[in-house]
């Protein structure tokens, strides 16, 4: 149990870092972006997607844990309800939703950068800084895939 409350903490970092990426990205935006009429339509545009998606990733994050299926039980001839553990036995799921996360508000803020008409490689290290957090918040989110899906197996075996 305490393996699983040390990654739900580091998910909640990565979760923070995200947040904190997201919110800088998009002051930055609003700062940045011409006033006027289109200002509005673009900040709908590009921030609502952006935090649609990290609240279903912090939905998701939040709400692990059994999941609910209904049965039919012949023998008694009625439905029952037949709860199973929903999230693997180590918590790599906090892990991976973290990181996806992270990568998520990376992706916008390039997008962002983009839009602004700022050249992502216009400042060298904020440029390389921002390929190699996505690259290895890609490489975290597959190999925590893969390290749940071990985890599963070897939990079916035993």
């Amino acid at each position: 149990m305490q393996i699983i409350e040390q990654h739900r903490t580091i998910g909640y970092i990565l979760l923070a870092l995200a947040a904190v990426i997201c919110l800088a990205s998009n002051v930055w935006f609003i700062i940045k972006m011409p006033m006027g009429g289109e200002k509005v339509s673009h900040l709908l545009l590009w921030t609502l997607p952006e935090v649609i998606a990290l609240l279903t990733v912090v939905y998701i994050f939040v709400h692990q844990g059994k999941s609910v299926d209904l049965k039919l039980d012949i023998r008694e001839r009625r439905l029952k309800l037949d709860e199973s553990n929903a999230i693997d036995p180590y918590g790599y799921s906090y892990i991976m939703l973290g990181a996806m996360s992270v990568c998520v508000t990376l992706i916008f803020a390039v997008d962002i950068m983009d839009k602004l008409g700022v050249p992502l490689f216009d400042r060298i290290p904020a440029g390389w800084c921002i390929v190699v957090l996505s690259v290895l918040t890609v490489a975290v989110v597959l190999w925590m895939s893969v390290k749940i899906a071990m985890a599963k197996r070897s939990e079916n075996n035993s």
